[in-house]
Formats: C-alpha cells, structure tokens, sequence
C-alpha cells in the first residue's frame, strides 16, 4: 500500500454557482446585483456575479481540511441566504432550473459576459446553468498536465455522482444532467484532450489563441483544466450540488483522485492515452443515466453497475483517503448516491410526489439552506 505523508496532502478550493429564484414560483430572477449590495467585504466570501444576473458564484478560501472547506460553505451558503431573502428572492444550488427559460435579457453588464453575448449569441443567452469546480492545489505544472491526462478516466463516474439537471426548460429531458449537454455546445466547453507533454500543451493554447477561438488561456472551459490565475488543477464537470454535505464529500473524492494519481506518475505507473471519442460516449452516457445505469470505464471499455463502478474507484483511492483523513465523508458521500440515486433522482421523486416544478424548486430552496446531514468530516 502507498505511503503517504502529511505534507502530501493537497490545499483544496470549492465554488458553487447558485440560483436566484422567486421564493413562491420557483422561477429565475435577476437580483444578483440587488443581493451584492446587501454584502458587505467578508474575508470568507469571495462573491462575485456570472453571465447572467439570475446567477451568483461563490468562490472560498483556500482549505487545509475538508472540515474548514464545510465551515466555509455554510458560511457563505448563509449569508447568500440572507442577502437573497432581504431582496425577495431565495437561493438554490442545482445545476438547472426547472421552468422555462427567462424571456427578458439576463446578460450581466460586464465586458467579459456582454462580448461572450455578442460572439456565442443564443447559446449565450441561454445558458442558465450551475456548476461546481473544485481546485487542488498544483505547484507543478508539467505534473498537473500527466494529472489532467490521468484523472480524465474518472470524469464519467464523477458526472454520474453529481448529476443534478434533469429538468429544462418547464419539461423532463430524460437525462440526469442536462446541465452537460446545455454546456457543451460551447466550444471550448467539454473533456479535455490528451497532451504528450507540457510543449505540446502550450502549442494547442498558442494555435487556439493565434486562429481567435479564445481570446487568451482563461477562456479554456474544459472539465479539467490548469487556471492561469492559481496554481491548482480545477475540476469542473459536476453540477452544483444541493446538499452541502454531499459537496464536501466531492471535494474530498476530487482531492484524493489527484494526490493518488500523482503518487502513480511519479511512481511510473501511467495509463496509455484514452480515445476523446469513447470518453465523450462515456461522459454522455453518464449524464444521460445518472448512476442509474452501467457506467463505461473508457480505459477499458468495460461495463460495470454505478456500485461496482464507485467501489473500484475507493479502492484505488483508499491510500490517499487514508492519508488525507477523508475516508469516512468520501465513502459517505459515494455511497449514499449509489444507494439512493444523485440529485436528479431526488428531483424527479419530487416531482412525481407533489407533480409540480414549484414543489421541485421549493425543496430544493430547502436542502441548500440546510446541512440535516451529521458532520462526518
């Protein structure tokens, strides 16, 4: 079994994207500039606008342990709860909102999101969607680019686990996150390719950059990417989840996938590369079903049940888990969506117990707002 020391162990960063929703239909509004003015500066809220003025980001502080990345969350969670509340609206964290899409223009007035508008068009006005990134701290670039190469295998089961979208537009897509389909009709949006080395890395930004499909390296939105800003290595393919508990647990599953994975690079224990066609299929076939269904393993082609599939993946976790002290909240977190379905599922009971989307928003307004789960990190 791999040895690791404490010194091994990874600082870790969360942000969740939120709704801002009218407290009784359940439908988008645009009160985020409203909601800030009731913010004062917090040195543990970094809160900021996104594309569209019904949304609202939050971003915490860097986090040695999975207990300072929940105390952060509930934090921060409860004061958008309070800011949103003295404005009349409420906050949600779910990948998608369940009504019809805004008809009015929701583009935040901001340089960046207002020239998105103008180049993407309707894509742009109409994605109302809400993520959840997690960045591990990565000093090494050219070991992040191998850890990026890696932890692609993973990014199927890691959509599954979070899949929190299954409503568009007033109408059930049929999938567990539509979320991922909405996002990756952007075009720098989706997995990311496989790079021989950090050379080959940077001429794929350079030529990106040079024909005009970004306009510099912070435009690159794949699922896993090396921020310019920070040296991390950021995960970005999850819904946002509702449950804080649940998130905390990812944060710990995506921090233990990379500390395991770097121990096997360094150890010179690397998979061959994995076709970008089949890990799309996969990534698909894992927003589509949800841990419903078999997931691919697009290494080996391999069809497994979402319990199987979840259980291999702590197996190979369990070193860095143990040495992180994350065991008990990971494997909480893993195996209470296996056993009781991922956020899309919790959605549609809803909606088959009360048969209306505002019931479907209303408890998902609820479980944002409230930890029931025991802290068990």
């Amino acid at each position: 079994m791999v040895s690791f020391s404490r010194s091994k162990v990874p600082a870790v960063g969360v942000e969740e994207e939120y709704q801002l929703v009218d407290p009784t239909s359940g439908r988008l509004i645009p009160k985020c500039s409203e909601v800030l003015r009731q913010l004062g500066r917090d040195p543990d809220a970094d809160i900021q606008r996104e594309l569209h003025l019904n949304q609202i980001e939050m971003a915490s502080n860097v986090c040695e342990t999975l207990e300072e990345v929940r105390e952060n969350l509930q934090k921060v969670r409860k004061l958008l709860i309070d800011a949103a509340a003295s404005t009349g609206a409420a906050l949600v964290s779910a990948g998608t909102n369940p009504f019809p899409l805004p008809e009015s223009e929701t583009l935040t007035p901001k340089f960046r999101y207002q020239s998105m508008g103008q180049q993407f068009q309707h894509i742009a006005r109409s994605l109302f969607i809400f993520g959840c990134h997690v960045h591990v701290d990565m000093q090494d670039k050219t070991l992040g680019l191998h850890v990026m190469n890696q932890t692609r295998r993973w990014l199927p089961l890691l959509q599954a686990l979070t899949a929190n979208s299954p409503f568009w537009n007033g109408q059930d897509t049929g999938y567990a996150s539509y979320r991922r389909e909405v996002w990756v009709q952007w075009p720098m949006a989706g997995a990311p390719p496989h790079f021989q080395d950090l050379a080959d890395y940077e001429a794929c930004l350079s030529e990106l950059t040079k024909s005009g499909a970004i306009k510099d390296e912070s435009f690159i939105y794949w699922d896993i990417r090396l921020p310019v800003k920070v040296p991390t290595i950021e995960y970005r393919c999850a819904d946002v989840i509702t449950s804080l508990q649940q998130c905390v647990g990812y944060v710990g599953l995506v921090r233990a996938l990379v500390m395991q994975t770097c121990d096997d690079i360094q150890a010179g224990r690397e998979y061959p590369p994995i076709r970008s066609h089949l890990l799309s299929f996969a990534i698909w076939h894992a927003a589509r079903y949800g841990v419903s269904a078999d997931l691919l393993d697009p290494l080996t082609c391999e069809k497994a049940t979402a319990t199987e599939s979840a259980a291999r993946m702590l197996e190979y976790i369990a070193p860095a888990l143990a040495a992180s002290g994350d065991r008990e909240c990971v494997e909480a977190f893993v195996q209470d969506v296996v056993r009781d379905g991922c956020g899309a599922d919790r959605q549609r009971l809803t909606m088959q117990t009360e048969g209306n989307l505002a019931a479907v928003v209303k408890a998902a307004i609820k479980e944002t707002a409230i930890d029931t789960a025991p802290a068990t990190c």
